[in-house]
């Protein structure tokens, strides 16, 4: 089957493009011909590593530009003999309907609902089949955009088995150091959704000075927490995306992510596939999957205290961090991963391919 994924910013920095690299990563090895078009991007060497074609075009995001876009894309999809568009951005979602409306329809189109987003332009969500990745997205769609339950399927957000060689056993692989620090890791868009704010604030109340942070990402609230680090004289790093980030979780005491919204983080199920005990707020995707004392913790949204208390208690209880690990690595490795959740998106490219052959 012949498959175009579009996507703005491919970079390392963004879930989103972790989730289409995923995709186009194993549907690839499933023998599919795969393709990305994208606007821009730091992380293409991925999928030069996978032998995946992609291509760019700068204007592609720019809403002045739409009808040249769909120029561009309609004939790249009649050059590809594309069957089926699957978009993941509402910008390229309504890209890909205008070149499948200039088809006459025989060109299928999917989106994947990954944000919990408030603002309607009316125009979006029109795909043939939309792919939620969680129950808080799948309600969103129903409730708020009246999108018919039919055209949903639900398939989570899912991480990499091939992160991990082996399936280690809690704390294995952590790197001893001399001052026996505590490391505290947290991975993602430096954004005020994500509110790492009050991460750096509940660091600061704990008052440990053998805890140390390593901060990993990007984004406009940047300047806001070097202003933090420096003024509270924390041990925290900000680091850069990288293509490879093993070594931090490998190093990992704690993985903490304190989102306002979020629909079903990658770095929630990253941290499970490498064993790691997981601290979030009590939100949509991150309270569906985490379960309060058995599977991780979870602290009421930017409560820097309530943080702070659920930091210390697994800092101070070694055995529960160690079940609490344990239980969401059997989750995240029996569940979400690409063993469980590529079939499913293969299932709906068949179905609509079905769909197109029919007389």
């Amino acid at each position: 089957m012949n498959i175009l994924h579009l996507c703005p910013d491919f970079n390392y920095a963004d879930g989103r493009s972790y989730y289409v690299f995923l995709l186009l990563k194993y549907l690839n090895r499933n023998g599919h011909n795969v393709f990305l078009y994208t606007n821009d991007g730091d992380s293409f060497e991925r999928l030069n590593d996978e032998k995946i074609s992609f291509f760019t075009h700068k204007q592609l995001s720019s809403r002045t530009s739409f009808i040249k876009s769909v120029s561009l894309i309609s004939g790249f999809v009649k050059k590809n003999n594309i069957d089926i568009i699957h978009s993941h951005h509402r910008y390229y979602e309504l890209i890909a309907g205008a070149v499948s409306s200039f088809n006459r329809n025989k060109i299928k189109t999917v989106f994947t609902a990954l944000s919990i987003v408030e603002k309607r332009y009316g125009i979006e969500y029109r795909s043939d089949k939309i792919i939620a990745v969680s129950n808080s997205v799948k309600q969103m769609l129903i409730e708020k955009f009246k999108i018919n339950e039919s055209r949903i399927v639900s398939i989570s957000n899912f991480a990499d088995s091939e992160e991990i060689d082996t399936i280690n056993t809690y704390n294995q692989e952590k790197q001893q150091n001399s001052k026996n620090q505590i490391e505290l890791l947290a991975i993602g868009r430096f954004h005020k959704d994500k509110d790492f704010a009050t991460l750096l604030n509940a660091i600061r109340n704990l008052k440990n000075n053998n805890i140390h942070l390593n901060l990993i990402g990007e984004g406009p609230e940047e300047t806001l927490y070097k202003k933090l680090i420096s003024k509270y004289s924390l041990k925290a790093e900000l680091i850069s995306p990288k293509k490879n980030l093993k070594k931090y979780f490998q190093n990992a005491d704690i993985c903490i992510l304190p989102s306002i919204i979020d629909p079903f983080p990658g770095f929630m199920l990253q941290s499970g596939l490498y064993n790691k005990p997981f601290i979030g707020s009590d939100v949509d995707g991150i309270s569906e999957l985490i379960v309060n004392g058995n599977n991780g913790l979870l602290f009421m949204r930017q409560d820097q205290d309530d943080l702070s208390l659920k930091i210390r208690e697994f800092i101070n209880n070694s055995e529960l961090a160690k079940k609490c690990a344990e239980n969401l690595h059997f989750e995240v490795t029996g569940k979400y991963t690409e063993k469980t959740i590529i079939p499913l998106i293969e299932k709906v490219y068949h179905n609509l391919k079905i769909d197109i052959i029919k007389p």
